[in-house]
């Protein structure tokens, strides 16, 4: 029996995880380039940006056993010198490491782009039309992706999709950026309730990440991103790094600075469900707008649905 799962980042893999040790045929499909989704890293000649999720915290015993085990393979780190009660941990070398050990081993097939999915009596054929177009079939599908996505791909099977309307997201605006100075006064983390600035994290101050020319990400909050959501990337650029020269209070020279608009950055309104899985259609969804809004939650979603499916208890 052969499992597709659309989506290489924290749910889609520990799903595909799950079901591979436990000897199933998964395939993983996604339209990136790279993996983690959110748990993202730009890598570049002007340094090395967390542009998505920035950490992760572990509540649940199967994460933190999780982050153990990546941290003794080299894949995560703890970074310190925080000042909440939660440890925080990143991926190594960047965010997107975090995944990497999930993924060893897995069939992965990265820039591939679904366009539709079908259902017929032998199981499911889905359309892909990147790199080329072509149908790939498979006995069971999981869509690890967010939830609008999801919803557009189920479009023909609107009873079981009829709950992702319910979950609700903000956008964020990213702003990546190298300055020629070292801010040695500024705080490693900043946090506001909203506003252009509202995180902002040296880069270079986490662990496993290059030394050198400081880099900053600076995340815009909920309704300042939604303000600015349709407007041209340099004019953001240019807002955000007027604001992060604001909040610096001392002359910075930028030599580097670039965005990213997440449309799905942040889950405002879960589903309330750790998945979603319709055994006899042979459908499953999964991710973080299940739980709630934290790396975490993709993990246990993922998780959990593979336990289902695999017919186990899966608290």
């Amino acid at each position: 029996m052969t499992t597709i799962i659309i989506g290489a980042g924290m749910a889609g893999l520990a799903c595909a995880r799950r079901l591979a040790d436990a000897g199933e045929a998964v395939i993983v499909l996604d339209k990136g380039r790279g993996l983690g989704g959110r748990l993202a890293t730009r890598r570049g000649d002007a340094g090395v940006f967390d542009h998505g999720a920035q950490y992760v915290t572990a509540r649940a015993p199967a994460f933190q056993t999780f982050l153990d085990q990546a941290r003794t393979s080299g894949a995560a780190g703890l970074w310190p010198g925080r000042d909440d009660d939660e440890a925080w941990w990143v991926g190594e070398p960047g965010m997107s490491g975090l995944v990497a050990p999930l993924a060893e081993g897995l069939d992965i097939r990265r820039s591939h782009r679904v366009s539709a999915l079908r259902k017929f009596e032998a199981g499911w054929l889905i359309d892909v039309d990147q790199p080329t177009s072509g149908q790939i079939s498979a006995d069971r599908v999981v869509l690890a992706i967010p939830a609008p996505q999801a919803r557009t791909l189920l479009a023909g099977h609107a009873d079981f999709a009829a709950p992702l309307d319910a979950v609700v997201y903000a956008p964020c605006w990213t702003l990546m950026l190298t300055v020629s100075e070292t801010l040695g006064v500024a705080p490693d983390v900043h946090r506001s309730s909203d506003g252009p600035c509202a995180w902002l994290a040296r880069n270079t101050s986490k662990p496993g990440r290059p030394r050198g020319r400081e880099s900053w990400v600076v995340q815009a909050g909920p309704r300042w991103s939604e303000i600015h959501l349709e407007e041209d990337a340099a004019a953001v650029t240019e807002r955000l790094c007027d604001a992060f020269r604001d909040w610096a209070g001392v002359p910075v020279t930028i030599l580097h600075a670039a965005v990213h608009r997440w449309r799905y950055a942040r889950v405002m309104e879960a589903l309330g469900e750790p998945f979603l899985w319709d055994k006899d259609q042979d459908l499953g969804l999964a991710g973080d707008w299940c739980l709630g809004p934290r790396v975490e939650a993709a993990f246990l979603s993922g998780h959990r649905l593979a336990g289902s499916m695999l017919g186990h208890q899966t608290p």
